[in-house]
C-alpha cells in the first residue's frame, strides 16, 4: 500500500514532525512518501519526499499537478495534514482513485474540507465535536528524545510558530513584572512585531526570540529549561507539552487542545485573556522549582505513545483498501 502525506507549510514544526514520525513508525508495513513545499524538501531524512511548488488551496495548477502525481505513482491513500492540505484534498478525491484521509491538527480546518474525506482523524476530541465518524488519535511525545529530566537551571521557554494564534504577544505583555529569563523559540510572520513589542516594553534583558534552531536541537534546550509556557489562543495538540513533560519540565498554559486533559487546572489560564495569563504567571513562575512532574510523565507514557497512534492509523489505512 502506498500512502502520500500532504503538508503545505514552509516551516518545519509540530505538524511536520508528526508526519515524519508517523511515516517512520509504519514504514515496514506501508510505503510512505511526503509531499511538501520546496522549502522543506531536505527536512525529512530517511523518508521518501517529493518537493513541489504548492499554490493556494484553490489553485487549479497545483491540484492538477498533484492529481497527476498520485495517479502516475499509483498512490492508494492521500493523507492530508492541516487546513490548507485538507482543502486541497477534497478536490483530489474527485480527480483520482486515491482515498483521502484528513488529520485535523487545529481549528482552521473547515467542515467543507472534511465532508468528502474517506476517513477523518483528530488530535483532540474538541476538534471532532461536530464531525460524525471521526476518530480521535492523540498526539504523542517525540520518541527520539531520551526524556532525561531537565536540570531546570536554564530559562523558561515557549516553543512554536511565531503566529498570532500562539499568543506570544500576550505572553510578552504578561512578563513585565517577572524577573526571569524567557526564550521564545520559533520562526514566522510575527517575528518583527514581537521583537518590537519586547523593545517597547523594555524587556530586552529578559525576553529573547530565538529563530536559529532546528527541531532536533530543541532536545538540547529541554536539558535545562526551568518551565514551558503555552500561551496559545487555540491548539490541536500541542506536541510541545508532551515533549516537555517527557523531560519533567513543568508546564503552564492556556485551556486549549489536550492541555486541560494533562495539566492541573491550577496551572491554566483562559485563552486570549491577558489578565488571566498575567496573574497565573506571576503566581506560578516562582513555584516552578517546586512542581513535581513525575506523575504526569508516567500518565503520558501510558496514554500518548507513538506505537499506539501508529497502529490505530494503520488500521484506518487498511480499512480503506
Amino acid at each position: 500500500m502506498k500512502v502520500a502525506h500532504l503538508i503545505t507549510s514552509k516551516i518545519f514544526a509540530g505538524i511536520e514532525q508528526h508526519v515524519f514520525e508517523l511515516a517512520q513508525a509504519t514504514r515496514q508495513e506501508i510505503d510512505h512518501i511526503i509531499l511538501c513545499d520546496k522549502a522543506l524538501g531536505t527536512s525529512f531524512v530517511d523518508v521518501s519526499t517529493h518537493a513541489m511548488k504548492i499554490g493556494s488551496r484553490r489553485s487549479p495548477v497545483s491540484i492538477i499537478k498533484l492529481a497527476w502525481y498520485l495517479t502516475k505513482n499509483k498512490i492508494n491513500i492521500l493523507h492530508c495534514h492541516g487546513a490548507k492540505a485538507s482543502s486541497i484534498g477534497r478536490w483530489i478525491g474527485r480527480l483520482t482513485q486515491a482515498k483521502v484521509v484528513i488529520t485535523i491538527h487545529g481549528h482552521k480546518t473547515h467542515q467543507s474540507s472534511v465532508k468528502h474525506a474517506d476517513a477523518i482523524i483528530g488530535v483532540n476530541r474538541t476538534l471532532l465535536k461536530d464531525i460524525p465518524n471521526a476518530v480521535f488519535i492523540p498526539n504523542w511525545f517525540n520518541p527520539s528524545h531520551l526524556g532525561q529530566p531537565s536540570s531546570r537551571t536554564g530559562p523558561v521557554i515557549a516553543v512554536g510558530r511565531l503566529e498570532k494564534v500562539k499568543g506570544f504577544d500576550l505572553l510578552i505583555k504578561s512578563w513585565v513584572n517577572i524577573n526571569e529569563e524567557l526564550n521564545i523559540i520559533g520562526s514566522g510572520q510575527e517575528e518583527r512585531s514581537l521583537k518590537a513589542l519586547i523593545k517597547s516594553l523594555d524587556l530586552s534583558d529578559r525576553v529573547n526570540i530565538l529563530t536559529d534552531y532546528s527541531y532536533s536541537s530543541i532536545e538540547e534546550i529541554y536539558k535545562n529549561a526551568s518551565g514551558l509556557i503555552v500561551s496559545s489562543l487555540r491548539e490541536g495538540g500541542p506536541r510541545v507539552v508532551l515533549e516537555a513533560i517527557n523531560h519533567e519540565i513543568p508546564v503552564i498554559g492556556t485551556k486549549v487542545g489536550i492541555i486541560p486533559e494533562i495539566i492541573p487546572i491550577e496551572c491554566l489560564a483562559e485563552p486570549g485573556d491577558q489578565n488571566s495569563l498575567r496573574l497565573l504567571l506571576e503566581e506560578m513562575i516562582p513555584l516552578l522549582p517546586q512542581l513535581d512532574v513525575k506523575a504526569l510523565k508516567i500518565s503520558m507514557l501510558e496514554n500518548f505513545s507513538l506505537s499506539s497512534a501508529a497502529n490505530h492509523t494503520n488500521k484506518i489505512y487498511l480499512s480503506l483498501k
